[in-house]
């Protein structure tokens, strides 16, 4: 009769994760110090994270107090140096792409710049954009570049622009009837009413019907 006692299963498991974990123990005892190491590391990465984050904000909160004093400036010449600062020193700011919105109204003889500038910002809202484009191809349309304007107007804006954009559409049109077209779809689009506007719209097909 044979002494052997048959090993369970879950004995030999057992035995694996003891062993494991003397290996993992063993591990590191024999990389100590690399460890402390790493350790270290891993903390001044996350120190370096929280001062980057503090820094973010304060850098945030100086833009926001730029950017107010600039909109708040009675006097032009002072208000457009200091967006001028806002939109070179927090340049990868919100603040920077609203501080090119309000350059171009009152650097008129840089405009465009500024509006191409504020299109392709990359923290603009897309509302900013849309202005931009109208305003731009205002721009294009007081300088006789019909078709300069078209291109900026032939591109996707909110439905509150609607309106605006298919009235300078109509102004760029050299056919009689497409530009009835464009005065009618503007006369249909009201998302947002605007007297004033509507007013032209329909002056201007008026004549056409006259």
């Amino acid at each position: 009769m044979s002494d052997d006692i048959p090993v369970k299963d879950s004995d030999i498991e057992e035995l694996k994760r003891e062993m494991r974990s003397a290996q993992w123990t063993n591990w590191v005892e024999a990389n100590q110090k690399l460890l402390m190491g790493a350790a270290a590391a891993v903390v001044v990465v996350l120190l370096a994270a929280g001062f980057w984050i503090e820094q973010d904000r304060a850098h945030s909160a100086t833009a926001a107090t730029v950017y107010q004093q600039a909109v708040g400036e009675a006097d032009v010449s002072n208000k457009q140096i200091l967006l001028q600062n806002v939109s070179r020193d927090f340049s990868s700011s919100s603040y920077g792409a609203l501080a090119l919105m309000q350059l171009a109204s009152v650097d008129s003889a840089n405009a465009e710049v500024h509006l191409n500038a504020l299109i392709a910002h990359p923290k603009a809202m897309p509302e900013w954009v849309w202005q931009a484009r109208i305003d731009l191809a205002e721009i294009k349309l007081a300088a006789g570049d019909l078709a300069a304007a078209k291109t900026l107007l032939d591109q996707k804006v909110g439905d509150q622009y609607q309106q605006i954009r298919y009235y300078l559409l109509a102004q760029t049109a050299t056919d009689a009837a497409q530009k009835q077209e464009y005065l009618q779809k503007a006369l249909d689009a009201s998302a947002v009413s605007d007297a004033e506007l509507k007013q032209k719209i329909e002056s201007q097909m008026n004549k056409k019907t006259s």
